[in-house]
């Protein structure tokens, strides 16, 4: 399960979301394991039930104004309740607010980190949470190649030396961009949407055999490349032998990744079929149908509507 730690945290974002670590330094090490965000208003009043103490707390102004309107003992004992537990990973002090006696007291006696920034809560949330909601997303990495084409991030699987690297080329030389090429990392963001990245140390490169490796971005551009996208399809290319397809392709299929539920096309391998042009019209295809155009299950209601008909003639 991903973890990111505070110390982490200060160290990607703290210049970005100008954040300062002012008390509970010693507890760095500890671990945000989800992206969710909490406001502990209720819990600073007393209702504990359902705290998520796992989440990152953030102290805004209605929750500073009702701890300043208790006395400095009501003050240590309400933020107890909520930070005495082993979960709770940090806390945040939006609005460059001041930190009270009570918050030094309570946050360095369980080691909890209170972090301080000059945005306000809203300002913050936002930024935050997508940093979160990427850092702690569950990741696979598959054995395959991944490009954007007409906008649909499609992956290309199939067994070694089936072709899916000069396929890829291929659609690079046609216009369309790559994200990686042999081992592609795969993400799952809130939404249950499915992003492909490529590793740093092979991005922007293709093993082609008979060639070696070449820098696509280098050959083909800048305009070539893409950090990461979308998995939106997935074509399986199979040999021609081992496969049988629904020729006119009213079933469609779905292979689950990371529990997603993603549209599949098998695409059988044989001499002279135009691998490139056949994935570009998937993607096309796979668009058409997001607009509720489905051209087998016209067909098919086209087909089913002349046989009524000509039952009706005779």
């Amino acid at each position: 399960m991903p973890t990111v730690d505070i110390a982490t945290l200060l160290a990607d974002k703290g210049a970005e979301l100008k954040l300062e670590a002012v008390a509970g330094l010693e507890g760095l090490a500890r671990e945000i394991t989800v992206s969710d965000i909490n406001r502990p208003g209720l819990a600073l009043a007393g209702f504990l039930e359902h705290l998520p103490y796992e989440r990152t707390q953030i102290i805004g102004i209605s929750e500073y104004t009702y701890l300043c309107s208790l006395s400095e003992s009501g003050q240590v004992e309400a933020l107890r309740r909520i930070f005495s537990h082993k979960q709770a990973p940090c806390c945040i002090l939006t609005r460059n607010l001041e930190v009270l006696p009570s918050m030094i007291h309570v946050f360095n006696e369980f080691s909890v980190p209170l972090i301080r920034t000059p945005l306000a809560s809203s300002q913050m949330l936002g930024d935050l949470v997508y940093y979160l909601d990427q850092k702690l997303a569950p990741n696979i990495k598959k054995h395959g190649v991944l490009c954007d084409v007409y906008g649909i991030g499609v992956l290309i699987l199939g067994q070694a030396g089936i072709g899916k690297s000069e396929c890829a080329l291929e659609l690079v030389k046609r216009g369309h961009m790559l994200i990686s090429d042999d081992i592609v990392e795969i993400s799952k963001r809130s939404g249950r949407i499915l992003y492909g990245r490529s590793l740093e140390l092979t991005r922007s490169l293709i093993e082609v055999r008979g060639v070696g490796i070449i820098d696509v971005k280098s050959l083909f551009g800048i305009g070539s490349t893409l950090d990461s996208t979308r998995i939106e399809l997935v074509v399986c290319l199979k040999p021609w032998n081992e496969v049988q397809c629904e020729r006119i392709g009213a079933v469609e299929n779905y292979i689950e990744i990371l529990d997603v539920k993603v549209p599949e096309v098998t695409i059988p391998v044989g001499p002279g079929r135009n691998l490139a042009v056949l994935i570009e019209t998937a993607s096309l295809n796979e668009r058409l149908k997001r607009t509720g155009h489905s051209t087998a299950k016209i067909l098919n209601e086209k087909v089913i509507q002349k046989i009524k008909e000509n039952s009706k003639n005779k």
